[in-house]
């Protein structure tokens, strides 16, 4: 059996911690919401990704992806070489 590593920031860590002690039986799922500052239907979501995929379902999907905002490089370039004109 091959073990998997996945990268977690702090705030998902402190995220997981709580989900755990929600699908535990221990936390109340409006008390997590309190703490994560989330819905009680955010944290039910929450919940239901961990126990279908684990830790690995509250890691961010847009991690390593590049943003939807983000200005091409083409145009950067346009931009620049027009600052640099004047």
């Amino acid at each position: 059996m091959t073990e998997e590593r996945i990268t977690m920031s702090r705030k998902e860590v402190d995220r997981l911690e709580v989900i755990q002690a929600v699908a535990g039986k221990s936390l109340k799922q409006a008390d997590a919401g309190r703490q994560l500052k989330l819905s009680v239907r955010q944290v039910k979501r929450l919940v239901g990704r961990y126990r279908g995929e684990g830790a690995a379902g509250l890691v961010s999907g847009h991690r390593g992806k590049r943003p939807n905002n983000v200005i091409s490089d083409g145009v950067r370039q346009a931009v620049m070489t027009r600052i640099r004109e004047h």
